[in-house]
């Protein structure tokens, strides 16, 4: 077991200094641009062909998202018939009953009777 693990343990060595002792690598200063030239011109050879059963599918999907779209619109219209319209005033009601509220007494009840220090 011990021998195994100076085994690997001398391999790793020898593998670090192998990478330590490789040459630094720069790349040409027209590197990027060359890159860049050449994809444009694969571009310009190879241009990319729809594939028609893609095609197909793109517009089936597009046929089904419209078709949901305008279902749920005559949904909606349809069922909005049926409910009753909330006002401005709904709101405001709601936000005071919640403030106004027996359960919150307790905290504003305490709040005034706290003294002041300074009296």
């Amino acid at each position: 077991m011990m021998n195994q693990k100076a085994h690997i343990d001398t391999q790793v060595q020898k593998t670090i200094e192998a990478l330590d002792n490789l040459p630094e690598l720069k790349a040409h200063y027209l590197f990027r641009a060359k890159i860049m030239e050449r994809i444009s011109q694969e571009a310009l050879t190879h241009p990319q062909q729809a594939n028609p059963a893609m095609r197909s599918v793109k517009f089936a999907l597009m046929a089904f998202l419209l078709i949901i779209n305008i279902g749920s619109a005559l949904v909606l219209m349809l069922s909005n018939d049926t409910e009753q319209t909330f006002s401005k005033q709904d709101p405001l009601e709601s936000l005071t009953n919640e403030y106004s509220n027996p359960a919150l007494s307790y905290y504003l009840d305490n709040d005034n009777s706290v003294e002041d220090p300074n009296e």
